[in-house]
């Protein structure tokens, strides 16, 4: 079970984690006997996480500019040598413009991030470490069933639609593809539970790369496959 927490933790295996991450969290576990109980946003990260950051920054008079793709870093050098961004060069379509603001912060992928960086600024050690980074593809697949694949107990109770039942956390497995699963319906129910629909099962397969170039119904039929074979009521 190691390697599906480690997955689960930082998208790599025991092999390359750092130990004092593993060490961390089962040291958790081992003392505190509701750390393993992991509680997920109530419903779609839209409206839970980035909803509110979105509208924290608006009321403070922010902009998002939306579906504009940022294609170049502007900058330059100051007096003291030392480089600053003066802005940045925005696209849509044929339309062009570039942001300014008093301060840039990237969250990138890695891929993207190294696309995005000028070539000059490898000259410092800070951004030239980036390079150094592998990227680990991940897959998320959601599965929508007409019963509660993680009711254990009960098999007549796992087919009704009438309320949810089954396991509200989130769900390791060390013989699948997908390391970590859980039943949106149960961790996130706002916006995931249907009624008189079952479980909406989201599974991360970790790492995604035999995934990557498959269309998406091989893709589910191939983690449909796995999950039914732990789970054969299903």
């Amino acid at each position: 079970m190691w390697d599906p927490v480690a997955y689960a933790l930082g998208f790599i295996d025991c092999d390359n984690i750092s130990a004092r991450c593993m060490l961390t969290i089962f040291a958790l576990f081992a003392t505190k006997t509701e750390a393993s109980l992991l509680r997920m946003l109530k419903g779609s990260p839209d409206v839970y996480l980035s909803g509110p950051i979105r509208k924290y920054i608006t009321d403070k008079g922010g902009r998002f500019h939306l579906r504009w793709g940022c294609r170049e870093i502007l900058y330059d050098k100051a007096a003291n040598a030392e480089t600053y961004v003066k802005g940045l060069a925005m696209s849509k379509a044929t339309d062009k413009k570039v942001v300014q603001a008093d301060a840039y912060v990237a969250a990138c992928d890695v891929p993207g991030i190294k696309r995005l960086l000028p070539s000059s600024w490898r000259e410092m050690k800070f951004f030239n470490n980036i390079y150094a980074l592998v990227g680990v593809p991940v897959v998320t697949v959601q599965l929508r069933y007409n019963g509660w694949v993680t009711e254990l107990q009960d098999l007549e109770r796992s087919r009704q639609l009438r309320r949810a039942l089954g396991l509200d956390n989130l769900l390791y497995t060390p013989d699948a593809d997908f390391s970590c699963f859980a039943d949106l319906a149960l961790t996130s129910p706002e916006d995931y539970y249907r009624e008189g629909q079952g479980s909406l099962l989201q599974c991360v397969l970790t790492p995604g790369d035999p995934y990557m170039p498959l269309p998406n119904d091989e893709i589910i039929r191939r983690v449909a496959k796995q999950l039914y074979f732990h789970h054969p009521k299903v």
